[in-house]
């Protein structure tokens, strides 16, 4: 390094550096709409029939939901000119899906309700009940907007006319109720760099992970931005530090990552890989929105997530535990949509020594 004479050394303020992070809503709500072909009871009629079905879900938890549903539909008769009969129905079922929040999940469902039939050109029809079991998958979604195909069959009795068996085959679409996916650009100003001032001109030394200590003297050079270091370069062990992994985001109502989140994590891997004597909790946090088991659950599942990922990508398992803390330590309120999307974060804590 050339001779500085009288220059003296100096500290600047980096500028602002602007961060994307995304982040889901999740939904508790939602309808679903099915074209559904009918095998009716062979003493109700040997053609078939069609009917329309249209179902509205209620979250209980992350498995359980409440559907109450309404259909209306027509089976034919066969006879030229003959009556057709007619059928509408209104109840609720509890639907238990297999694999919880994941994408693609097949489910089982059991309800009641009350039946009316009805046949054309015959001004008496019945009011009666009816029950009915099925089975049914919901895909992946196929939009942002989260809009997803089910298919299903049911096995439905209808009381009416001294007890009827028929079969239901339904396929259509399903829409979340207000839920939607928002972009956040948060913008946070990185610790002091140094620099040297030379004259009347600025020479920025090189400090790659923007820690305050340059290049040539960090001896931990890919420490994650807004921790303390010692004057190495490496993170300080003893006292305890959190920062928000700003950007790991997860995929629409699961703990699977998003490839954005996976770069950022690549990032934290390297940091940790090179202070092998740096001990991390992964704190997985969320929002007030559902019930609090069901908070816990899927925050403790993304944090899971976060620490596996960094295990593949050669970390010590050692050197990480991971903990779900659901919505019981917000930093912001949860009246406001803000505040909700700043509580639902994934943080990095240092373990003090």
């Amino acid at each position: 390094m050339k001779r500085l004479g009288k220059s003296a050394l100096a500290m600047a303020l980096a500028a602002a550096t602007p961060v994307l992070a995304t982040d889901s809503v999740q939904h508790t709500d939602e309808i679903s709409i099915l074209g559904t072909y009918i095998e009716p009871d062979e003493d109700r009629t040997d053609e078939y029939g069609s009917a329309v079905r249209v179902i509205y879900g209620l979250r209980i938890d992350r498995h359980w939901w409440l559907e109450p549903t309404f259909f209306a539909g027509v089976m034919e008769t066969g006879e030229d000119g003959g009556p057709d009969f007619y059928q509408q129905g209104l109840g609720a079922d509890i639907s238990y899906r297999f694999f919880g929040d994941a994408e693609f999940t097949p489910y089982g469902l059991a309800g009641l309700g009350i039946s009316r039939n009805d046949v054309a050109n015959n001004p008496a029809s019945e009011f009666d009940g009816y029950a009915n079991l099925g089975l049914g998958v919901l895909t992946s979604p196929l939009t942002e907007s989260g809009l997803r195909l089910r298919g299903e069959v049911r096995y439905l009795y209808d009381n009416y006319d001294d007890g009827l068996f028929d079969w239901h085959f339904g396929v259509g679409i399903t829409v979340p109720i207000g839920a939607t996916r928002r972009q956040v650009v948060e913008k946070v100003t990185v610790i002091e760099r140094p620099v040297v001032v030379e004259s009347e001109r600025v020479v920025e030394l090189a400090d790659s992970d923007n820690d305050g200590v340059v290049d040539g003297v960090d001896q931990c050079p890919n420490t994650l931005e807004g921790l303390q270091v010692d004057n190495v370069g490496c993170v300080k062990t003893d006292e305890k530090q959190s920062v928000v992994l700003r950007g790991v985001t997860f995929e629409f109502n699961s703990d699977r990552l998003t490839a954005n989140a996976r770069d950022i994590l690549n990032r934290a891997a390297e940091a940790l890989k090179g202070q092998t004597d740096l001990s991390v909790e992964l704190a997985g946090h969320t929002d007030s929105v559902g019930s609090d088991s069901y908070n816990l659950e899927l925050s403790q599942a993304r944090a899971d997530s976060v620490r596996n990922y960094l295990i593949e990508q050669g970390v010590d398992p050692g050197q990480m535990t991971a903990v779900g803390y659901g919505e019981t330590q917000p930093v912001r309120s949860n009246d406001t949509e803000e505040g909700r999307e700043r509580n639902r974060r994934v943080e990095f804590n240092v373990i003090s020594k």
